[in-house]
């Protein structure tokens, strides 16, 4: 009897890319493979990249090189999605230890490739890459809903348009299949992304009308929005998400700056974000907000800092994530004048951040004594006795989490909890008395 073969999937960036994962996994575990979590004895090495900064990039390249040493002798390397998309064919010139290279409008041809590779016979993958089955990275209570692919903006300090292409818009009742797939294998919440999640459109169909019928999905508790460009939301669209009854009043919106010089010559359109913060709260009850911004664009004065330093407090967003501008090889903002320094980029990033430390744990702080649902995630990364878990204010993987005092609930439930203690990014809780669980 022949051993079957193991395959390791190593995910990086985006959740957006997790989800093109998940379906390259399950095509290769069509064809026979068992997916292991320790690369050294798989027999193939996938690495699925991404290159949106060169942070991004260095640590993709860092993953590809350590995963071709360190695999066993006759494992193969595959590596897809965007740094293939980047320099194509001179990726195997320069790395002559890769044995497949694929972008991702390539996909489809993923599993014939792979089991050419490995002399199999091909599984029949006849849908399109987008409808493919997932095999989730995910913990199965919660997954990631990709709505789109692609982006129709031309931001001057992104490569994404030239790697994935222009907007491709997934159909409602695509969509809705697979959520209702998702929920039926043990999903309780589905986060919806893409590049631009609010310029999703089926015909006259807008995100709200998206969000509404995957409401409705039987099982599905919880439903969240993850970047949702500014342009688009208006005030009627804000109000109709804010009554939907399983969307969790989260929003996360990529504002990148506050001033409107910057925004111009970054390519986007110049809106006061402070009036669209106060904006979104008032129309939607109870929302907490997350925003990214980026500091040392090409020409940001200390004066254009100092509107996104005042904007940080001002808003008070709940949750905030900073980048540094990276002159990658490709992007317009790469070629323009008065480029940043690389120490003022860090000292003023570092400033955001200490400034949101504060707004967080002034905000953390008014929580405490509030009863609250927490999706309960699994143990803390320090101790298998303490549970976690994140409330409907708190997105996967990159907000804070809640850490269980007392009584300590089942992992995958969503469990009522009262909080107790406040930090500025994590916070502590114990089950409120005879609660049920979900």
């Amino acid at each position: 009897m022949r051993k079957p073969k193991l395959v390791h999937m190593i995910s990086l960036g985006c959740p957006k890319n997790m989800v093109d994962s998940e379906r390259l996994l399950a095509a290769v575990v069509k064809l026979g493979f068992i997916p292991t979590l320790d690369h050294g004895e798989a027999d193939l090495i996938v690495v699925n990249t991404c290159t949106f900064i060169l942070d991004a990039t260095k640590e993709t390249i860092s993953e590809v090189i350590r995963a071709s040493a360190e695999r066993k002798p006759g494992a193969l390397l595959a590596v897809t999605g965007c740094l293939p998309a980047r320099y194509g064919d001179e990726l195997i010139e320069r790395m002559p230890e890769i044995d497949l290279v694929l972008p991702p409008d390539g996909y489809e041809s993923f599993a014939k490739k792979t089991a050419a590779l490995f002399d199999l016979k091909e599984p029949k993958l006849d849908a399109p890459f987008e409808r493919w089955e997932r095999k989730l990275g995910t913990p199965p209570w919660r997954a990631w809903l990709k709505v789109a692919e692609g982006c129709d903006h031309k931001c001057a300090y992104c490569l994404i348009p030239s790697l994935r292409g222009p907007l491709k818009a997934r159909p409602m009742d695509e969509l809705l299949e697979e959520a209702e797939g998702l929920a039926q294998s043990g999903v309780k919440e589905l986060t919806l992304v893409a590049q631009d999640l609010t310029a999703w459109h089926d015909k006259d169909l807008d995100l709200a009308d998206l969000a509404a019928n995957l409401s409705a999905v039987k099982d599905l508790s919880w439903l969240r929005l993850m970047y949702a460009y500014p342009e688009r939301l208006t005030p009627s669209l804000i109000r109709r998400l804010s009554k939907i009854p399983k969307l969790a009043p989260y929003l996360d919106v990529p504002f990148q700056h506050a001033s409107p010089k910057v925004q111009r010559r970054m390519g986007r359109k110049a809106i006061d974000p402070l009036a669209m913060a106060r904006r979104l709260r008032e129309l939607w009850p109870g929302l907490a907000l997350r925003t990214t911004l980026m500091v040392g664009f090409p020409g940001e004065t200390d004066e254009d800092f100092d509107m996104l330093s005042r904007l940080v407090c001002e808003a008070a967003f709940d949750h905030l994530g900073v980048f540094i501008f990276s002159p990658e090889d490709g992007v317009r903002a790469s070629r323009m004048p008065d480029q940043i320094q690389p120490v003022i980029k860090e000292r003023r990033r570092r400033n955001l951040m200490a400034r949101q430390r504060k707004v967080s744990l002034a905000l953390n702080r008014a929580r405490v004594g509030q009863e609250v649902e927490v999706l309960v995630e699994g143990p803390s990364a320090d101790s298998d006795l303490v549970m976690t878990g994140r409330g409907t204010f708190q997105a996967p993987e990159v907000d804070g989490l809640i850490y269980f005092d007392g009584p300590q609930p089942p992992a995958g439930a969503i469990v009522k909890a009262r909080l107790a203690k406040a930090g500025p990014y994590d916070m502590v809780a114990a089950l409120v008395a005879d609660e049920g669980q979900s």
